[in-house]
């Protein structure tokens, strides 16, 4: 399940300078549209602090190529939800950072 689309789950920044935004999916995800506008206002409530000018004063020395949003998984997503998460990668590389997503076992 996707919460509060308005805030940031987690943010991490590493030892390498990269910074990592987790998107934390709590227990089992479906493919509703209802899921699906969560996950995609979530998105794009991350992409809008990355492109904000409070994001470069929390992260100034943050580059392009090494900032991503990170959506975590309890369990394996339906495969919807899959091919979503490939279209939201593509997206998320045109506003200037990367995308992936993980389960956690």
């Amino acid at each position: 399940m996707i919460y509060d689309v308005n805030t940031l789950d987690i943010i991490g920044e590493r030892k390498d300078g990269g910074i990592e935004l987790y998107i934390i999916s709590s227990g089992e995800i479906d493919d509703t549209p209802k899921t699906q506008t969560l996950l995609l206002d979530k998105i794009q409530n991350y992409l809008n602090y990355i492109g904000s000018n409070q994001f470069k004063e929390d992260f100034p020395m943050a580059v392009e190529d090494n900032i991503w949003i990170i959506l975590k998984f309890d369990e394996e997503p339906p495969k919807l939800i899959v091919e979503l998460c490939k279209r939201i990668t593509t997206w998320v590389e045109d506003n200037g950072a990367k995308f992936t997503t993980y389960i956690e076992r």
